[in-house]
């Protein structure tokens, strides 16, 4: 596994000890808001929790990362870089953090590393964001993390906008 850190946090794969802030993370309504079809069951959350543990990571798909903090080692989120579902070709990074998380820079230490990783481990000529267009915190994160605006896209949910940026 590649080894991600930032300054302030640890990246790594999830293990079964994990599986009680996982499941708190996808089922807390305010922090899924904004990602991918929203707020979770406990039952889909658990779902997607034995997919990614014993499915995605025996299959070697490594770029799913729980996120800590090195001061306390406090569970704060998820993070992850990832063939986008509907282009294959392009890799998207996203994060989801626990609310008592936010405001606090964690957002752009994430995508900072994720996209150094995808240009530097996955030698990846371009790297994407996905986000929905009233998400002003993750529109800044993307801005601040060095990413432009591309496009709009539109999927079963409406419209979203698309960021990139390119290996120098």
């Amino acid at each position: 596994m590649n080894k991600l850190e930032t300054e302030r946090l640890l990246f790594r794969l999830y293990g079964e000890d994990d599986r009680k802030d996982f499941l708190a993370l996808f089922t807390d309504k305010s922090v899924m808001e904004y990602v991918d079809t929203g707020v979770l069951t406990v039952e889909k959350a658990d779902d997607l929790w034995r997919k990614l543990i014993d499915d995605f990571y025996p299959q070697g798909i490594a770029t799913i990362y729980a996120l800590f903090t090195k001061e306390s080692t406090q569970f704060i989120g998820q993070a992850w870089i990832r063939p986008r579902p509907s282009k294959k070709e392009d890799w998207e990074i996203g994060y989801v953090l626990k609310k008592d998380a936010w405001g606090k820079g964690f957002a752009t230490e994430v995508a900072r590393e994720l996209i150094d990783f995808g240009f530097t481990k996955l030698n990846l000529p371009e790297v994407f964001a996905t986000i929905d267009n009233d998400n002003s915190g993750s529109i800044k994160v993307a801005e601040k993390s060095g990413m432009n605006f591309l496009r709009y896209e539109f999927d079963e949910e409406g419209s979203f906008s698309v960021y990139s940026i390119k290996k120098i």
